[in-house]
């Protein structure tokens, strides 16, 4: 008599009776990487391969050391029920598929039981093979599997006799596995903490991959690889020993010096991938990014207690000036603390800068004045101690002042040509959209349109040819906000020339 079957083994009797053609869609893009299962070879046992079986009638058997008979299903003295069998199952983990297998088989049949090798998925596995006689090497390939299993099965409809010679092995199985799902990843630590940053901060990456499992966390910064950690997993020559080689799940803990390159004072890119296992560098990667702002420029204050920091900004004079006050817990001022202003030019990869440190008066009042310069955030912090800041940010719009010249300078007669030149300001000047208008009434017209070259310097040229009698004409050059340019848009200073014309 058989034992009831389990949900898993009456899904591989319908199998059994009722076989169904492999898949064979397309694999989707995916790292691949090799295992084996009961190798001496490479010292691979068979923790990957479960033994199951619908009828206690049947037994199993592993030896896959040298000299072993390896993975082993006999049949004992007692008659089995017609579809009854048992198998050595090899199920692929989560995420990943079985695109090629090659196993050393041999089987027996006997009493109706018959040897046969099966591939495919575990609700449709399909017989690819019946081996017989002494061990030999066979070979599947398809699409979309994730299981393989040695089964020795009552084929006979009446039921099947003793049989004790029939029996399957395997030995030395190989498989090809798609892993075709990404890690999992999550970044902790007190570099992504709120706030600025300074000295040595905690970067904590965790990874978890259902597939192959988390080989490598990778972190950079600004680009820049600064440090790794690869897990320890089951591989000899390349060659997985299991078919999940590589922990499930991954962490790391970096201690990140934020006052040493790559970073840099002010905002930095920190970029953190988890990667899989795969043969080659076509592992399958997670990765997250964070803006983590440091500081390590502004001086700790020698006056801590500063609980409230405001911060504003005016002009005056055509100048900025950044202004606020530090109050205590109480709501009172904070006299003596030190405060820090910074600031950094807009534009990707540039540091910050300190503009200033001023002490606060009795009052908690502070007052600085800013450099002339590009637009600019302006951050203003205190720091009461190494630990933590209280910042305030802001933004200073500057429109840029483009110069225009005109050549000559003196009176031109109709007929002659008058000559722009245009200077913007800089950084990043070079090849900057610039316009020259002329007036004509109330409205400013387009006259010449390009982009500067070299030093920031746009040049043009215009021939007057229908003024009559003595005019004087205004041009100004006009720059428009753009991408990557740290100006606002703006406009230079007009410009006269004065053309003589036909009488």
């Amino acid at each position: 008599m058989s034992n009831p079957a389990s949900a898993r083994a009456r899904t591989l009797i319908a199998v059994a009776i009722v076989p169904v053609a492999l898949a064979t869609a397309a694999p989707a893009s995916a790292g691949t990487y090799r295992a084996a299962i009961c190798n001496p070879d490479l010292g691979a046992r068979h923790p990957d391969a479960t033994f199951e079986r619908s009828s206690r009638h049947y037994r199993s058997d592993a030896s896959c050391e040298v000299g072993g008979d390896g993975l082993v299903v006999s049949h004992d003295a007692h008659t089995s029920g017609a579809g009854t069998w048992a198998a050595w199952v090899v199920r692929s983990p989560d995420g990943t598929a079985i695109s090629r297998l090659s196993v050393s088989a041999a089987g027996r049949a006997g009493g109706g039981n018959v040897p046969e090798l099966l591939g495919g998925t575990v609700a449709s596995l399909t017989p690819f093979a019946a081996p017989a006689g002494h061990l030999e090497r066979f070979r599947w390939s398809g699409a979309g599997a994730n299981a393989f299993a040695a089964r020795l099965r009552c084929r006979r409809r009446s039921g099947c006799g003793p049989g004790r010679g029939a029996r399957i092995r395997i030995k030395r199985v190989a498989v090809a596995l798609d892993d075709r799902v990404s890690p999992r990843l999550r970044l902790d630590g007190s570099l992504f903490a709120t706030g600025s940053r300074r000295g040595v901060q905690a970067l904590a990456p965790s990874a978890t991959d259902s597939g192959g499992g988390v080989r490598r966390l990778l972190a950079q910064v600004n680009g820049q690889p600064v440090t790794a950690r690869m897990t320890s997993c089951h591989i000899v020559d390349r060659i997985a020993t299991r078919l999940r080689p590589c922990p499930r799940a991954a962490g790391a803990s970096f201690a990140a010096a934020t006052a040493s390159p790559p970073f840099r004072q002010g905002p930095n890119l920190v970029r953190v991938c988890a990667v899989d296992y795969a043969a080659t560098t076509a592992a399958n990667r997670a990765c997250a990014q964070r803006r983590v702002r440091t500081d390590n420029l502004c001086p700790v204050s020698g006056v801590a207690g500063g609980a409230t920091l405001g911060a504003r900004l005016r002009r005056k004079r055509g100048r900025a000036i950044v202004g606020g006050r530090l109050l205590d817990g109480n709501r009172k001022g904070v006299a003596g603390g030190r405060v820090c202003v910074a600031t950094r030019v807009r534009m990707d990869g540039i540091a910050e800068r300190i503009a200033v440190a001023p002490l606060t008066d009795a009052d908690g009042r502070f007052r600085a004045w800013l450099p002339p310069g590009p637009s600019r955030t302006i951050r203003v912090a205190y720091w009461p101690s190494t630990a933590t800041a209280l910042e305030r940010y802001l933004r200073l719009n500057v429109p840029a002042q483009p110069r225009l010249r005109l050549r000559p300078a003196h009176p031109i007669e109709n007929g002659s040509r008058v000559r722009f030149r245009v200077r913007l300001p800089g950084p990043a000047s070079e090849r900057r959209r610039v316009r020259v208008q002329a007036r004509a009434g109330r409205r400013w017209l387009d006259l010449r349109m390009g982009l500067t070259g070299a030093g920031g310097i746009y040049r043009a040229r215009y021939r007057f040819h229908a003024t009559t009698g003595r005019r004087n004409y205004r041009f100004r050059a006009v720059v428009p906000s753009q991408a990557g340019y740290p100006y606002e848009a703006g406009k230079s200073k007009v410009k006269r020339i004065t053309v003589l014309g036909r009488q």
